[in-house]
């Protein structure tokens, strides 16, 4: 058993570092070469299972990896990314209020209007706790984002020693693998 995480491909908000959470942002001219990349990097794996976010930026990443497979995409809101609320469509590298609060893993820091990371941690894990019930010794692709990727590595990995589960987010199209032993230990 094998999961593949990819973060969607590059979107015009993320060349702007604006904040998308659950705003519904197509791939950009680059994002779509990133994914035929990665699509080509792929080329020789096989998966039993593709499982997408519905969000555009992330099916459209999915669409393109599998192209020419046989693979059905299934989508699952609990791999959308985090809602930002009033943070959606903002600089984040400019917004300090963002940058201090919003990957805080206490309840009581947590941002007005911001789906709050434990919550948020806890979607991912139940979709996560899902998958290895279900689907259990199948290879499974995952096409999702950022903050996603942020919470399947704390899920697989933990808290890092430095506290910042931020050291887990994948750039665009970048592949996290989690191999049995990475699994087997959530079992």
């Amino acid at each position: 058993m094998r999961i593949l995480l990819i973060r969607h491909g590059q979107t015009d908000w993320n060349i702007q570092d604006k904040v998308q959470g659950s705003s519904d942002i197509p791939l950009n001219e680059t994002g779509i070469q990133q994914a035929y990349a990665t699509k080509d990097m792929l080329k020789d794996y096989v998966f039993d299972i593709v499982i997408s976010s519905p969000l555009i930026r992330a099916y459209q990443t999915a669409d393109i990896v599998c192209e020419g497979r046989e693979n059905v995409i299934v989508t699952d809101g609990r791999i959308s990314e985090r809602d930002f609320g009033k943070f959606e469509g903002v600089s984040y590298k400019q917004n300090m209020e963002y940058r201090k609060g919003a990957w805080s893993l206490k309840m009581d820091e947590q941002l007005d209007t911001v789906e709050a990371y434990p919550l948020f941690y806890k979607r991912v894990e139940g979709f996560l706790d899902e998958i290895l019930k279900v689907h259990y010794g199948k290879d499974i692709l995952l096409v999702a984002h950022g903050g996603v990727s942020i919470a399947v590595g704390q899920y697989f990995r933990g808290i890092p020693q430095s506290g910042l589960v931020h050291e887990y987010i994948l750039d665009n199209c970048e592949i996290a693998e989690y191999s049995e032993v990475d699994i087997n230990k959530k079992l």
